[in-house]
């Protein structure tokens, strides 16, 4: 601690230093600035002070303005490396259940900015035997099978579906624009990958224990109670064969 304090203290001090010879250096070169435009213009001194203000004024102001952007765009850029970090699954790559709201909640000002009215679906999934990969084969494997799952479900939907990972075994997915055949097209794709995945872990084949739920909506989007109907509406996906997904309607918000 004592350590991190001397450090913090010379980094400090060797601040103060740089500002304090800026200052200094500053204020020599706009003393001889003023020199030069009087000896230049000494018989016109109010040209003189007003070039001499102009070539301190650029020195001071363009380095600042450049410092200025520079640094804005710096933070700009940090500022999105964070969100996105903060907004995607470390593990999976995916959407998080955070950034799968903040993507949605800018779906329902866009619609409350244009009147358009939204449509489409929810899959939600979950992986019912995650814990038990993770017990039998330790838990580097449980993030294995997250991420392979998770890599199937990327493939199969379309490009601009949302895939989110929302809970520690679940995924959801949103659709936004499908229509009830599309997302009936969408899941049965899906199940189809995911009943014949092959996953071995340690060298052993584990079978997918899944279940698949689906509903649609159409208006405004409610995440939470999309999820809830989905889930309830979850059938498990054998691995022997592919059992139809059927979606609940909500009503119309």
């Amino acid at each position: 601690m004592q350590r991190d304090v001397q450090f913090n203290g010379q980094k400090d001090w060797r601040i103060a230093r740089y500002a304090i010879g800026g200052i200094v250096g500053f204020a020599v070169l706009a003393q001889l600035l003023v020199y030069l435009s009087l000896v230049a213009l000494v018989d016109r001194p109010y040209a003189a002070a007003m070039v001499g203000a102009a070539l301190i004024s650029l020195l001071m102001g363009v380095p600042l303005i450049v410092l200025a952007a520079t640094q804005f765009r710096r933070a700009q850029r940090l500022r999105n490396q964070i969100n996105h970090v903060v907004a995607h699954d470390a593990t999976t790559g995916c959407v998080t259940g955070r950034g799968l709201v903040q993507q949605v909640n800018g779906l329902e000002r866009r619609r409350q900015h244009t009147g358009e009215e939204l449509h489409g679906a929810l899959i939600h999934l979950r992986i019912n035997n995650l814990d038990d990969v993770g017990a039998a084969f330790g838990p580097a494997w449980s993030e294995e099978l997250l991420q392979f799952v998770a890599s199937t479900i990327s493939t199969s939907v379309r490009r601009d579906d949302i895939v989110a990972r929302t809970g520690p075994a679940s995924f959801d997915v949103v659709l936004v624009g499908a229509t009830e055949a599309d997302a009936e097209h969408v899941s049965n794709r899906l199940t189809k990958a995911l009943s014949s995945a092959h996953f071995s872990a340690d060298g052993s084949k584990v079978d997918l224990e899944l279940s698949v739920g689906g509903a649609l909506f159409d208006g405004s989007v409610d995440l939470e109670r999309l999820r809830r109907a989905a889930a309830s509406e979850a059938v498990m996906v054998a691995a022997q064969g592919v059992q139809r997904v059927d979606f609940v309607r909500l009503p119309s918000a």
